[in-house]
């Protein structure tokens, strides 16, 4: 008696594949009962699962561990490319099972691996089926390609957005916006940038308030957010209302191998895709941040801090150079005092002659908590003049929709050009098909005028896009208003504001300085005079 066992697979987990995989048992059953002296042990069966890769092809793993025990003289498969699709598996496999004495037939194939032949023959049919899986791989990319360039977004739903399916379908259509989760975004957003904390402190204060992720990472059962999740967050397009797609890409279509995208492929960007959520200008920020963070780790793999908040904004009265970060000194409750210190004094100490030459410094180092505290004395100021800025905003918002007003003769032009163009087109065409000109002509003609078409579509869509902006100017100004709001009703020292603000400060001592504001041309000037409620308690 030879026990028989078979092996079915099907790629998809589609309703009509798995009925494909209820009829190749039929079949198998049917199969064996023609053939005396055979007994149908058990059929192996995978579902959802690609033949060019043995990983996660569970049952078939199964199957091949049992030759072990004993268990089965023949495998039956209908044919090779439901065995597999790759043909260095085929033959190993095949061969190892040939050594424990197991026969494996190719139904339709009429492939046994005791035939004389068979080996050749599978070899043949093997390849055969690695390059159809080949080619079937490349259309899938090709046609998966071609959709993202459409703008069909592929991948998960990110927090803050979720997808809009075809009620007949059920297929995604496009993305829409959660107001409850776009709130978390911006706060997300505004505490990295703004409030100066780290991926780590904000995934720790959403976790403490309760507040979940979408769904959790593909390895993860937690729900809780990550450090890893914040950062990505951070700098994702999508929220700005782009799609950026192929972040990933497939290195080997047998092991089914993905990569992460570093330019080894072209990304696939469409730009205003969906409603974004998050400003381009405070995510170019963030952006400008993370870089800075990042560059800051790199010397020192200490976390993330404020000890560079005045790097290259302070300058040395005395001698005209910058201050440099100096010692770091412990107090006795074990918090950290921060000194700058001029570069001149910091390399050659007190003012002297060194080979006839005056180098040093006799400027005093200053403590990073009172460069702090007088920039708050500055920023009140700042406040004062809210509603001017305000004013000053809306003002120059103005100024741009005005030019967009300016700029509809402009379109007028361009959408005059375009018809023209289109004329010419079905003139060409008539000339070419009154054989007046020759097809090599009638080519060259039309993509001169398919070029100029797409350079004036070009030109339309960005004035459309500038003239949208006189649409949507109460909001805009509105927005705008609320960014500047949100920064001058500062109550505490602030790192990004801080350098956001600062243009330079002039050290003369260290209870004399000279502020100097972006935008403003007269200095804050600050002494030993000077009533500084924010200076600290033991100065």
């Amino acid at each position: 008696m030879k026990r028989v066992v078979a092996y079915c697979r099907v790629s998809t987990d589609h309703e009509d594949q798995k009925n494909s995989l209820e009829n190749q048992r039929l079949y198998f059953e049917e199969y064996v009962s023609q053939h005396k002296g055979w007994k149908l042990v058990e059929i192996y069966a995978d579902e959802g699962i690609s033949g060019t890769s043995l990983k996660k092809r569970n049952d078939f793993n199964r199957m091949y561990r049992e030759r072990l025990k004993n268990k089965y003289d023949i495998i039956l498969t209908k044919e090779v490319c439901r065995f597999a699709r790759n043909t260095v598996d085929t033959l190993e496999i095949t061969r190892e099972l040939k050594k424990s004495g197991i026969e494996v037939k190719f139904i339709i194939d009429n492939i046994s691996t005791f035939d004389t032949d068979g080996e050749l023959r599978l070899t043949i049919m093997a390849g055969m089926a690695q390059d159809e899986s080949r080619r079937i791989s490349e259309r899938v990319q090709f046609g998966v390609i071609q959709s993202m360039k459409k703008g069909v977004a592929f991948g998960n739903i990110i927090y803050g957005y979720e997808y809009t399916r075809d009620p007949i379908t059920g297929k995604k259509t496009k993305l829409v916006v959660n107001e409850k989760e776009a709130k978390i975004v911006n706060d997300i957003f505004n505490a990295y940038l703004y409030e100066g904390k780290g991926a780590y402190t904000i995934a720790k204060e959403l976790k403490e308030k309760g507040v979940t992720i979408k769904r959790p990472r593909k390895k993860e059962k937690s729900t809780d957010w990550r450090e890893r999740t914040i950062l990505d967050m951070l700098q994702n397009v999508k929220y700005i209302g782009d799609l950026k797609q192929r972040i990933t890409y497939t290195t080997d279509f047998l092991e089914h191998t993905k990569k992460q995208n570093k330019g080894e492929v072209d990304f696939i960007y469409v730009e205003n895709h969906h409603k974004a959520i998050i400003d381009k200008k405070l995510f170019e920020d963030t952006q400008a941040e993370i870089k800075r963070r990042s560059n800051i780790y790199k010397h020192d793999k200490s976390k993330y801090t404020n000890k560079h908040t005045f790097s290259s904004k302070l300058v040395c009265a005395c001698c005209g150079m910058s201050y440099v970060g100096g010692e770091n000194r412990k107090r006795k409750d074990g918090s950290i005092r921060k000194t700058w210190r001029c570069y001149n004094a910091t390399k050659y100490g007190k003012k002297h002659i060194e080979n006839e030459q005056e180098v040093g410094c006799d400027n005093e180092r200053v403590n990073d908590e009172v460069l702090k505290a007088i920039f708050m004395e500055s920023f009140k100021e700042i406040i004062a003049e809210k509603n001017e800025i305000q004013k000053d905003i809306e003002i120059q918002i103005k100024k741009v929709v005005g030019k967009c007003e300016s700029e509809t003769q402009l379109v007028d032009i361009l959408l005059g050009e375009q018809q023209q163009l289109k004329k010419e087109e079905f003139r060409l065409l008539d000339l070419y098909l009154k054989e007046i000109i020759d097809v090599e002509t009638y080519q060259n003609k039309k993509q001169e005028i398919v070029n100029k078409l797409s350079n004036i579509n070009g030109q339309l869509e960005q004035q459309e896009q500038k003239c949208k902006l006189k649409e949507n100017i109460g909001e805009i100004i509105e927005n705008a208003k609320k960014v500047v709001n949100n920064i001058l009703t500062l109550k505490k020292f602030s790192d990004n504001v801080c350098k956001e603000l600062v243009d330079k400060i002039i050290i003369y001592n260290s209870k004399k300085f000279d502020v100097y504001l972006k935008g403003y041309e007269t200095p804050y000037i600050f002494d030993d005079k000077s009533n500084i409620s924010y200076l600290p308690h033991w100065l």
